[in-house]
């Protein structure tokens, strides 16, 4: 999809041109703006903090190594973001092979990844009542198609544009409003349940 250079340049391109020619400021800048969102859009697929955090320095490392070769033909959100999900998806790959690897070589099992539950407190119902919805809704992205899952993601908690959602996912815009939408689809059909318990 990458086509001919940008007509404008955005300005976190030009840090990333400015990183490219040495000034090792431009790149403080870019990690200062993306280091959050880019651990929190790992977190949606990974589901552990931890884990997010540390897949988030892979994938400054892997812009630093790129650095050199990098050309502003997208805007840079579009690139971190495509560098970010091949990295959470390599990551999501690695492990089910190891969960099939253990399922058929280790007959006593290792621990189950730890899931963090609310404490409550007398005072606290409304926001356990919001923590149990937000797992819910949580887990019903979790279960969507990669590709359906990846576009929800970057346009509903990155707020990319469909266009630099396509130039993540290489595809057309109209592609991604229809993973967009089957998403939302999705995720609806899967919490209707838990909403219509909850109003009986």
């Amino acid at each position: 999809m990458v086509g001919e250079f940008m007509d404008v340049i955005d300005p976190d391109s030009e840090l990333m041109v400015a990183y490219q020619q040495g000034d090792c400021k431009a790149f403080d800048y870019l990690l200062d703006k993306y280091h959050r969102p880019i651990v929190n859009f790992i977190y949606k697929f990974i589901n552990n903090a931890a884990d997010a955090e540390d897949l988030a320095q892979e994938v400054f490392l892997r812009i630093h190594r790129a650095r050199a070769g990098y050309e502003p033909r997208a805007r840079f959100a579009a690139w971190i973001y495509r560098i970010a999900t091949n990295v959470t998806l390599k990551e999501i790959g690695r492990r089910r092979r190891m969960r099939f690897w253990s399922h058929n070589h280790n007959s006593a099992g290792g621990p189950e990844e730890e899931i963090q539950t609310p404490n409550p407190s007398p005072d606290a119902e409304r926001r356990l009542i919001s923590s149990e919805m937000g797992r819910v809704v949580r887990h019903a992205i979790l279960a969507l198609p990669p590709k359906e899952r990846l576009a929800l993601v970057l346009r509903r908690y990155q707020e990319l544009s469909y266009r630099d959602i396509a130039e993540v996912m290489n595809c057309s815009e109209a592609a991604v409003k229809t993973y967009i939408h089957r998403g939302k689809l999705h995720v609806r059909d899967r919490i209707l349940p838990y909403l219509e318990k909850g109003s009986a």
